[in-house]
C-alpha cells in the first residue's frame, strides 16, 4: 500500500509537470505565431486614410487616421492594427490630459517591439483634444505606445528632445468613452512601474492595479 501511495504521488507530480510544460509550449508557440504575424504586417503600407474601431470595457470609439499627417506613424499604426496588436491590452495611464496604452500581455512581443523603433517626424497637426499620437521618450524611439489627448496639449507639438509628438489620427466617435477610462492611478504606472508591466504583462497590472480598463480589440473598419 505504501508503494502504491508513493507511486500515485509521483504520478500526480509528473502529471502536473507535463501539464505545465504543455501550457508553456502552447504559450511559446502562440508568441512565436504573433511575432510572425507582426513581421508580415510590418512590411505593409498604409492607405491614405482609414478608420479603426476600438472595443473597450467602457464601450467603443472610432479613430480616423490620415497618412499625410504622419506618414511613418500612420503606417506603423496601420501595421500594428492589421497584426491585431492592440488586443486584450490595459489602458495603464489615464489622467486629465491623456489616455495611454500599448503594453502587450505577451512579454516576448514587448521585448521584440521595443527594438522596432521608427524615425521622428515633424508635428504637422496640433495635439488637441481627441488627437491620437505615438508616445516617445527620446529621439527616434516611437514603437507601439499610443496616447489620446483628452485636452488641448499644444505644448506637445514641439519638444526639446524631439520634433514633437506628431498626430496621425483623431477620435471621430466615442470620445466620451476615452474620458471614462479608469484614472485613479494617473501617472504612477508610467513613471514607476512600466518596466515591470513590460516584463510581467497583464497579471502584474491585475495584481497591483485593479480596476483598469482594457482595449479588447482594435480592427480596421474601412
Amino acid at each position: 500500500m505504501e508503494y502504491l501511495i508513493i507511486f500515485l504521488l509521483e504520478f500526480q507530480i509528473m502529471n502536473k509537470t507535463l501539464i505545465t510544460l504543455f501550457c508553456c509550449c502552447c504559450f511559446l508557440a502562440a508568441s512565436a505565431q504573433s511575432k510572425k504575424s507582426l513581421l508580415r504586417n510590418l512590411e505593409k503600407n498604409a492607405p491614405d486614410s482609414f478608420l479603426v474601431r476600438f472595443k473597450t470595457t467602457k464601450g467603443n470609439f472610432d479613430v480616423k487616421v490620415y497618412k499625410d499627417w504622419s506618414p511613418i506613424g500612420a503606417t506603423r499604426f496601420y501595421q500594428l492594427v492589421k497584426a491585431h496588436y492592440y488586443t486584450n491590452m490595459y489602458v495603464f495611464r489615464s489622467t486629465e490630459k491623456y489616455a495611454q496604452f500599448g503594453i502587450q500581455n505577451d512579454t516576448a512581443l514587448n521585448r521584440f517591439m521595443d527594438k522596432k523603433t521608427i524615425k521622428d517626424e515633424l508635428a504637422t497637426h496640433s495635439n488637441q483634444r481627441g488627437i491620437m499620437a505615438f508616445a516617445t521618450g527620446g529621439i527616434d524611439n516611437r514603437t507601439v505606445h499610443i496616447f489620446i489627448n483628452k485636452i488641448d496639449n499644444r505644448r506637445l507639438d514641439t519638444m526639446a528632445h524631439s520634433k514633437g509628438f506628431p498626430p496621425f489620427g483623431r477620435v471621430v466617435k466615442g470620445m466620451e468613452v476615452v474620458d471614462q477610462f479608469y484614472g485613479a492611478y494617473k501617472d504612477t504606472i508610467t513613471f514607476k512601474y512600466q518596466d515591470a508591466v513590460m516584463k510581467y504583462g497583464n497579471k502584474y497590472l491585475e495584481e497591483h492595479f485593479p480596476g483598469l480598463d482594457k482595449i479588447k480589440k482594435a480592427r480596421i473598419k474601412h
